[in-house]
């Protein structure tokens, strides 16, 4: 029994080392299988997509024929030529519906009417950075120049006629605007600036050289406005006019709308150390402590070649040292409002006088920073 007992097992024993020997052949013989079918099919794919791109028995290149090729290129072309043909006669008509010489739409039919009026933004120069509206007035040579070429550049370029075939002298009895289309009137740097000699001449370096510096203070051009005839400061103005200028009201009458600029602190500390200041305008050729302005018939702007705009030079003769000043600047006209908020009818910079550009505070320039971007 013992014996019979141990041959069973060296059965069992052997049938399974046979099973396990089978099974491992079994499992190589399905991998070299596996690869076989891979290779098949990776071969099979690349004669596939060779016989796709060009087929030698159909003589068809990726799938079509060169007839049938040459019949979609065909139509292809067409329909796009037709597109553009379409979108070109759309733009064409689109654009002669449009005025040449002037917006469609302008004033109080624009986007720019706010309450029924067209309020003038203003500017300023000179304005070193983009990314402040501080002025810095310093006794260094180096910085003087700096900022006197950053204000005759934008003279040279904005502030010449170099043209007088398409400009006409602008009086009363000849105003902008019975000017023929392509004239403008005759205006330029050397109207408000005649000599060198001049305090805001170039030659002083804009008042900069003498650190009592000349700020340029420009209207921005709006086709089509004019100011309007009648009381200078309406009683539904929010914004009251220094009362250094109450004595203009007597200058408006029905026939002279003209735009005056008057100059301020921006807040009471500031007005309280801002004084003695001169404007150099058309209106005030001489110099004026009070206002400057621009007379009625220099407008309206009609989008003239040789058009330039008239602004006021104001020279600051007695800033403070090692103090920033906020100066808001204003033009009053019946049709001009004045808003804070969004800086309608008005510009605001900020003046700094000091004996060291190199180490100026910090915190100041901070300040004005801050001030800009509200």
């Amino acid at each position: 029994m013992e014996q019979k007992g141990k041959d069973n097992r060296e059965d069992v024993h052997v049938g399974t080392v046979a099973s396990r020997a089978n099974a491992d052949g079994d499992e190589e013989t399905d991998a070299m299988v596996n690869k076989k079918e891979t290779n098949k099919k990776g071969k099979s794919t690349m004669s596939s997509l060779g016989r796709f791109i060009y087929d030698p028995q159909r003589k068809t290149f990726m799938g079509r024929s060169s007839d049938n090729w040459a019949k979609v290129a065909i139509f292809y072309f067409a329909f796009y030529l037709f597109l553009a043909l379409f979108f070109s006669a759309v733009v064409a008509v689109f654009a002669l519906m449009l005025p040449r010489n002037e917006p469609r739409y302008y004033n109080r039919r624009s986007t720019m009417g706010v309450r029924g009026h067209v309020n003038i933004g203003m500017g300023f120069r000179p304005q070193p950075s983009i990314y402040s509206n501080l002025i810095l007035i310093t006794n260094d040579e180096h910085q003087q120049t700096k900022i006197a070429s950053s204000l005759r550049l934008f003279r040279d370029v904005f502030l010449l006629q170099r043209r007088t075939d398409n400009v006409e002298e602008c009086t009363p009895q000849n105003p902008a605007a019975r000017l023929p289309e392509g004239l403008a009137c005759s205006f330029h740097w050397f109207k408000i600036v005649p000599t060198q000699h001049h305090p805001c001449s170039d030659e002083n370096k804009y008042g900069f050289a003498e650190e009592k510096p000349c700020v340029l203070i420009k209207l921005n051009k709006i086709y089509g406005w004019t100011p309007e005839p009648g009381p200078l400061f309406p009683g539904s103005s929010r914004s009251r006019p220094p009362a250094s200028v109450q004595h203009i009201k007597a200058d408006i009458t029905n026939k002279n709308a003209n735009v005056y600029v008057t100059c301020s602190g921006a807040a009471v500390a500031d007005d309280d150390v801002l004084s003695n200041l001169t404007y150099y305008s058309l209106l005030t050729l001489n110099g004026n402590s009070e206002y400057g302005g621009i007379p009625y018939y220099y407008f309206p702007f009609k989008n003239a070649p040789d058009h330039v705009q008239p602004f006021v030079l104001v020279k600051f003769n007695s800033l403070p040292k090692n103090r920033l000043i906020t100066v808001r600047c204003q033009a009053w006209a019946r049709n001009i409002n004045h808003d804070t908020k969004h800086m309608r009818g008005m510009v605001i910079f900020q003046l700094y006088r000091t004996d060291d550009s190199e180490n100026m505070s910090i915190s100041e320039h901070k300040r004005s920073v801050i001030s800009m971007s509200r």
